[in-house]
């Protein structure tokens, strides 16, 4: 059975905080499904998108940084994860 647009979107969106280092938290995963349902029912094409945009709107995404010690630079949330290097198996690299 194939999965639904909003199934791969949510994916997305979880592997996305994942990949940028957030902690999977009850909260976030919460927030996240909220995001997705609004979204889903806007009717928005873009789901992905449309539910990273409501989670930095709600400041869902920042959440983790308030966490730092005060007086601390909070990098912002960025718009992609960071690169890490990586290897298919080719050889050294």
């Amino acid at each position: 059975m194939r999965a639904t647009v909003s199934e791969v979107a949510l994916g997305r969106v979880l592997a996305w905080l994942r990949w940028a280092g957030r902690d999977l938290t009850p909260d976030l995963e919460r927030a996240a499904l909220q995001a997705m349902a609004d979204s889903v029912a806007e009717g928005s094409t873009d789901l992905f998108g449309a539910c990273m945009q409501r989670l930095q709107a709600g400041g869902e995404l920042a959440a983790a940084d308030r966490r730092a010690p005060p007086g601390s630079q909070c990098p912002a949330a960025s718009v992609a994860p960071p690169l890490r290097r990586g290897s298919i198996g080719y050889g050294e690299y």
